[in-house]
């Protein structure tokens, strides 16, 4: 894999090779001057050949000299290209991936992998592996003089010599066996500390603080014992090569100096075939002091290649042919698909957007509605049936040119940590003020950036966390109306907005209608009444399209989402609100009831508003009053084993927590808003003094229960 970075800089590599060669011929041939100064120059007492022999070794370190000069520099050229080109293609690759990628690797698997995984690939490049290539060159070199100088001597520590490789192997598979623990350590760690950072606000209001340091306690831990573990099998595969040179040098010494006495070899011959051994044996320990390193760096290259290998679910043809800046109808034939294979999210569902018309999907939670807009805005391709833009399947379009067609804007609002203008303008730098101000305008925006003191210059931080929900959404949509889109889709963009601003927005969509197509996706029926066309999901299908007035008129599930949502009246700033009479009549445990006594009822309920994340209630707290979400969405996270998992979000016209107006048992989920919301809420105390006036209430409300709970 590395070769592949390396290899279109054959001519600097040809360079190091050369130069590697160089400084390996002259180390080895170094030792067996010594040969030579023995035998033909001190033992005779020839000064001719000393001086021959110092000048031939002064030459030859100078050439040693500017070979390791010149390979240094080649070397650094082509490793730092190969590993920049290696960042470019994961960042490139990463960038092409769809949503499922996300899903499966998290922000602390990817960070790991670029910061800890690519530095140790970086530091084979640069470092290990040539240092592997010249050791192993030297060991090479080295074996040819020995077995030139003397073949059984030779021999003789060359088999012993295969204990500093033999050994290593023993502890081998432990070793590759603690880097993978110790860098999957690392993701959970970093993925903990990810969590930490971004939700450090829902930690300090639930109080969490204690769950996260143990958490991250048990993890540092587990960081230092899988470290320790490393360390030692590391040390140990170091240590082994070692011991056995130490005892191949005491087996030589012993045999050459017999070899000596035996006059089979002269002093000379002996003096250089150790000094060469040494090298020799040396270049061998340094080669196993290496196999640490290449074990690690193959751990990080088969975790950045596991990467590499993932094909985009989302995959664009090469040569795709662009999709123009307007188009006719954009459609959905027969489509099915789902999240996971074991469940559908979307079943053969068909529809059609005409160009310049307002298309509204709608339905209960969990219905399918947000996903056919993620298939229509192509983050995700079907499974069977096909999306169409002019009758052309979406899989075969440029999704580039796509992208500049079509701008998906949705509640998880993500801004840059950089200016507002930035955050704004992005990539398109012909927009002048002027333009920018107009976008900002019409998302009833601009107000809110000129109170701050750096106007557009306003500097976002932790992704938008220095805004409000509502200032992050409205941000989000003006960065999209500045793109011109000729498909604008919206999915929830009103869910974090005051009453006032929700209805300045749903005023500016209607204002653009016709100059832009518009597919808006919400629960909140009163946005989109004036929709041309409102497509009614439930389980994973279209059940009734229409008009608001003929969907109501049908009487069927649009009908039914219409009347709990209404009967509700809430104040410009969201912060207070009442109820109707006839509202509480659909409740079941408030049906039948005179209309006087249900009008009486509803003046006994408070307001309440909501923070995003804030907990109405909190699993096993005591329960103490009901609830009705007049405006907002909230999800109900039930904790199974150590983890918290949602089960359910409730959103408009929903309620809860009526149990605990007659039980005290405590709450069996957490509830918590997922923006800024506003409740009704009828604590105990007063249900129970409504009752004293009112008997009936409280038979109807454990009738109510008990059929619930049979």
């Amino acid at each position: 894999m590395i070769w592949r970075y390396m290899l279109p800089y054959k001519l600097m590599c040809g360079v190091f090779a050369v130069c590697i060669l160089v400084e390996v011929a002259y180390m080895a041939a170094a030792p067996l001057s010594l040969k030579f100064l023995v035998d033909e120059a001190f033992e005779p007492r020839d000064l001719q050949v000393f001086w021959i022999i110092l000048l031939v070794l002064l030459v030859g370190g100078i050439l040693n000299l500017s070979a390791g000069a010149l390979s240094e520099y080649a070397l650094g050229h082509v490793s730092g290209r190969a590993a920049r080109a290696m960042r470019n293609e994961l960042f490139t690759h990463i960038q092409k991936q769809s949503l499922p990628f996300y899903s499966r690797y998290r922000v602390g698997d990817l960070v790991t992998r670029f910061a800890s995984d690519m530095g140790g690939v970086e530091r084979v490049i640069r470092g290990t592996a040539p240092m592997f290539l010249k050791e192993l060159l030297s060991v090479l070199f080295g074996l040819t003089l020995l077995f030139l100088l003397d073949w059984q001597l030779t021999l003789l520590v060359l088999a012993c010599s295969t204990l500093m490789f033999i050994l290593p192997r023993f502890v081998q598979r432990r070793a590759e066996e603690a880097h993978a623990s110790y860098k999957e350590t690392q993701e959970r760690f970093s993925n903990t500390i990810d969590e930490m950072v971004k939700g450090h606000k829902t930690i300090k209001g639930l109080h969490q603080q204690q769950r996260f340091r143990i958490l991250a306690g048990g993890q540092i831990g587990e960081l230092f014992r899988s470290g320790l573990r490393l360390h030692m099998t590391s040390s140990l595969m170091e240590r082994l090569p070692l011991a056995a040179l130490l005892l191949v040098n005491g087996l030589m010494i012993g045999f050459g100096g017999w070899l000596i006495f035996q006059d089979a070899i002269t002093v000379g011959d002996f003096i250089a075939f150790f000094t060469l051994f040494m090298m020799v044996g040396q270049s061998g320990s340094n080669l196993a002091y290496l196999i640490p390193a290449l074990i690690e760096s193959s751990i990080s290259i088969r975790r950045i290649n596991e990467v590499l290998q993932y094909e985009p679910d989302v995959p664009e043809l090469p040569q795709a042919p662009d999709v123009g800046e307007t188009f006719q109808t954009l459609s959905m034939q027969g489509v099915s698909f789902g999240y996971t294979s074991e469940t559908l999210q979307l079943r053969e569902t068909s529809l059609q957007v005409a160009a310049g018309s307002y298309v509204a999907l709608v339905g209960p939670s969990g219905s399918g509605k947000s996903t056919a807009l993620q298939l229509l805005s192509r983050f995700y391709d079907p499974q069977q049936g096909r999306v169409l833009l002019d009758g052309r399947d979406l899989r075969e379009l440029s999704e580039a040119s796509f992208r500049r067609l079509a701008v998906l804007v949705t509640q998880e609002t993500f801004l840059f940590n950089t200016t507002i203008r930035d955050n704004l303008i992005l990539d398109r730098e012909s927009i002048d003020d002027e333009e920018m101000i107009e976008a900002a305008k019409a998302a009833r925006i601009h107000d809110a950036i000129m109170r701050r003191p750096d106007g557009y210059d306003t500097m976002i931080e932790h992704e938008g966390g220095s805004l409000s929900g509502g200032e992050r959404q409205r941000i989000a949509l003006a960065r999209a109306l500045i793109r011109q889109p000729a498909l604008l889709m919206l999915d929830e963009v009103t869910s974090a907005l005051d009453p006032a601003s929700e209805a300045e927005i749903n005023a500016l969509l209607e204002s653009i209608r016709g100059r832009h197509t518009i597919v808006s996706v919400t629960h909140r029926l009163a946005s989109v009444v004036r929709a041309d066309v409102i497509h009614v999901f439930h389980e994973g299908q279209i059940a009734e399209s229409g008009t608001h007035d003929a969907l109501v008129a049908k009487g069927g599930l649009y009908a039914e989402l219409w009347a709990k949502q209404h009967g509700f009246h809430i104040s410009s700033d969201g912060h207070n609100a009442r109820v109707d009479g006839q509202r509480l009549s659909r409740l079941p445990f408030f049906a039948d009831m005179d209309e006087s006594l249900l009008n009486d009822v509803a003046e006994r309920f408070e307001s309440r508003a909501c923070r995003e994340g804030e907990p109405i209630v909190v699993e096993g707290e005591e329960g103490d009053a009901f609830y009705m979400i007049v405006r907002g969405r909230f999800e109900v996270v039930k904790r199974i084993g150590t983890n918290d998992q949602r089960v359910a979000v409730l959103q408009d016209g929903d309620h809860f927590g009526e149990i605990a107006l007659l039980r005290d048992i405590p709450r069996t989920a957490t509830v918590r808003a997922l923006g800024a919301a506003t409740l009704l809420s009828m604590r105990r105390e007063s249900f129970e003094r409504l009752t004293l006036d009112y008997p009936q209430l409280k038979a109807a409300l454990e009738k109510s229960l008990e059929e619930r709970m049979s």
